[in-house]
């Protein structure tokens, strides 16, 4: 089975590549057939987790409990002439989507990916992946979702942790182009981070590459680079047009396409929008636009950059990584601006009922009680209960003084 044959399954891949001779080696594990097949309990329904792009995906409970893994299966459908698989991502070695994924996961190891753990045949010689479990589903069910979509700062979290790891790939030596960059290739780990799977159709090498010139266009619809319509014209830039889609998807809350709008095209709907700087008509209305305006602004505008019908004219993923991480700051200090600007209103009231208090009472020695009673209401809300208890003691305080005995 080409460079699998000839390698040792516990070694690391990396040293059958002369591609990836220089990095330093990394392990994975060559299960057997029958570990995953106890392991999915025969690959019962009770462990099916979805339909991935190749084949099927399965929960597996490996190493007496202590692993939990997902096995996602492949199929390997031979071409008429029975020497190579009609589902091939290159010509030049003619690797299946289960054989190139191993590869490419095998050299790029990184926390923001769904990496691999190890491989297995099956009696037909089909490939079955072994990665890690992502127990929250994918980013296409969360946007989706008909109960509690996501808010804006886990959404603007999700797309730059995406794009760091689009980034990871376009600056890695050789590069890999993910070819099919979209919500549903976007998995979320137990602790709520959105890492890139599937790399069946990824490529790995520079583009003058023969094996990429003659690798046929692939995508998914929707998301697929108008670009690209021969293999050479595959760039880094098709992935960024593919990301600029999954930030518009981010963006509306609308599938990339959608039958049941009009136009379906998440793209031919959003962009004339954003030229008109109609911010607020693009976002998702289950959850209405964001308290800081500039925040969709920036990331509508980006998007718009990453779907420019000119390749050349589209930003780098360094550039789209740099554009959300001051998107992501300017979320973080909006709540702090929102909370201040909530206790200034607080104070102004407090101020204003303080004046009415003391046009109201006759010096009787009554107001201090009335201040005590409209400072409670006031700060009675405040998040913070040190702050709120200061308070309150403050309004005693003068209350009592200007009293004169309370």
């Amino acid at each position: 089975m080409g460079y699998l044959s000839s390698c040792n399954a516990q070694s690391a891949i990396a040293t059958c590549d002369p591609h990836y001779r220089h990095l330093k080696p990394v392990a994975i594990t060559h299960f057997h057939y029958s570990d995953l097949l106890a392991a999915t309990n025969a690959f019962s329904s009770d462990t099916f987790l979805g339909k991935g792009s190749h084949g099927k995906v399965y929960r597996a409970t490996l190493h007496g409990g202590k692993l939990i893994a997902a096995v996602k299966t492949t199929k390997l459908t031979k071409s008429p002439n029975n020497r190579h698989p009609t589902n091939c991502t290159g010509c030049a070695n003619c690797t299946s989507p289960a054989d190139n994924e191993i590869e490419i996961l095998s050299q790029i190891p990184n926390p923001r990916l769904v990496n691999l753990l190890g491989f297995a045949t099956d009696p037909n010689d089909n490939k079955l992946i072994v990665v890690e479990y992502m127990p929250n589903g994918s980013l296409h069910d969360l946007l989706h979702s008909l109960t509690k979509p996501p808010g804006w700062t886990r959404r603007t979290r999700f797309a730059l942790q995406v794009a760091k790891a689009v980034h990871t790939l376009h600056s890695s030596n050789p590069p890999v182009i993910h070819r099919d960059i979209k919500s549903s290739n976007v998995l979320i780990d137990e602790k709520w981070n959105a890492r890139l799977g599937d790399f069946g159709l990824a490529l790995r090498g520079h583009v003058e590459d023969v094996r990429v010139k003659c690798t046929p266009p692939a995508g998914t619809l929707g998301y697929l680079d108008p670009c690209y319509l021969a293999p050479e014209d595959l760039s880094a830039k098709s992935d960024v047009f593919s990301f600029g889609i999954l930030l518009l998807e981010i963006l509306t809350g609308r599938n990339a396409i959608d039958v049941n709008f009009s136009p379906p095209s998440v793209l031919d709907w959003a962009v004339p929008l954003i030229r008109r700087g109609d911010f607020a008509g693009i976002c998702d209305r289950r959850i209405g636009a964001p308290p800081e305006a500039a925040v969709v602004r920036q990331i509508a505008l980006l998007a718009a950059r990453c779907v420019r019908s000119t390749a050349e004219k589209r930003p780098s993923m360094a550039e789209v990584v740099e554009c959300l991480e001051m998107v992501k700051k300017r979320i973080r200090a909006s709540p702090l601006w929102s909370g201040l600007r909530r206790r200034v209103a607080r104070v102004e009231s407090a101020l204003v009922a303080w004046e009415e208090c003391e046009n109201e009472c006759d010096g009787d020695g009554s107001e201090g009680v009335v201040v005590r009673m409209v400072s409670r209401k006031v700060w009675s809300d405040d998040d913070d209960e040190g702050w709120n208890n200061n308070r309150v003691m403050r309004s005693k305080s003068i209350g009592s003084g200007e009293g004169g005995g309370g």
